[in-house]
């Protein structure tokens, strides 16, 4: 059976991608071997991270509360709808029964209330989401659009991703992004989000796609913890100054990555090995080149990781 195509790859030379978003762009500067593994070959460990399936779940049932809201639900029914979506979307239909997590912090509980008490928390928010031209609203959208750079052979090459929401304070237009934590939210949180390569790209889609001058990126954090959910809301700025360092940055990245593709040989960077609670192929960089696939297929699954797979209005 025949793996599904990878639309992100070029089909001059097959190891370079043509389509970049930030995971594929972040991967590549954390290591080069590591963008090999996990975006171009596409191995992932078998068993889902439990912080990706609560952060999925926590973006998917805020997603679905922007969209009730901006067709005019009133705030109680849409929470009602939100809680609906939470038990469904956390219903396992193969075992018959609700999604299991032996995270303490990060379950069907946890989450249900994180999302509820959100919502209540921000119940009267400020921010509203921004029409798009189309007349609908700008939550969850799949953008793509030239980077300006091409390869040597001449494709040009497109930046693509997600934002959350398009969102407008006080006539100003900002990106807004939620994220999860279990660490306390404080200035440290956001600082950590400038230099940040998925916040410059988000920056830069919304004033290249959607024509809006955006002021910066407000980011919703949420620390889940096992008895509370704590929110803080920060404002993450971005200067021309600093977007236009990132996108030059960007083109030597480009060219190194396709450089690499040419060889057919993507280094090792080992002092990223320890990073983010470890690489999770550090114990397959770990052995001779000559066995490593092998381990791969017994302790990895394969996905597609293919940037420009949409998700919602371009």
């Amino acid at each position: 059976m025949s793996e599904p195509t990878n639309h992100s790859l070029s089909l001059i030379s097959p190891r370079f991608q043509f389509a970049w978003d930030s995971t594929s762009i972040g991967a590549f500067k954390t290591c080069p071997r590591y963008y090999q593994l996990s975006i171009l070959e596409g191995w992932q460990p078998r068993e889902t991270s439990v912080h990706l399936v609560f952060g999925l779940h926590f973006h998917s049932a805020l997603e679905y509360y922007d969209h009730l809201r901006f067709g005019g639900m009133d705030y109680d029914q849409a929470v009602r709808e939100v809680v609906k979506k939470v038990l469904t979307i956390t219903w396992d239909e193969k075992k018959n029964r609700p999604w299991f997590s032996d995270d303490p912090n990060k379950n069907r509980l946890t989450l249900l209330r994180s999302v509820v008490w959100y919502l209540d928390q921000f119940k009267d928010d400020p921010i509203e989401t921004v029409r798009l031209a189309n007349g609908k609203p700008a939550v969850e959208l799949s953008f793509r659009f030239d980077s300006g750079y091409s390869s040597r052979n001449g494709e040009s090459i497109l930046l693509c991703g997600h934002l959350d929401r398009l969102a407008s304070l006080n006539g100003k237009a900002f990106v807004l992004d939620r994220k999860t934590t279990k660490s306390t939210i404080n200035q440290a949180f956001f600082d950590k989000f400038t230099p940040d390569n998925q916040m410059s790209l988000y920056a830069i889609a919304g004033k290249i796609v959607y024509n809006v001058q955006i002021e910066g990126i407000i980011v919703d954090g949420a620390q889940i913890a096992q008895t509370f959910t704590r929110f803080l809301r920060g404002v993450v700025p971005r200067t021309e100054s600093v977007l236009e360092e990132w996108y030059y940055d960007l083109g030597q990245y480009l060219a190194t990555a396709e450089l690499y593709a040419a060889n057919n040989y993507w280094p090792m960077n080992d002092k990223s090995c320890g990073m983010y609670g470890g690489c999770p192929f550090r114990k397959i960089c770990g052995l001779p080149s000559s066995v490593r696939h092998e381990w791969l297929r017994a302790d990895f699954t394969k996905r597609i990781w293919d940037p420009l797979q949409v998700r919602g209005d371009i």
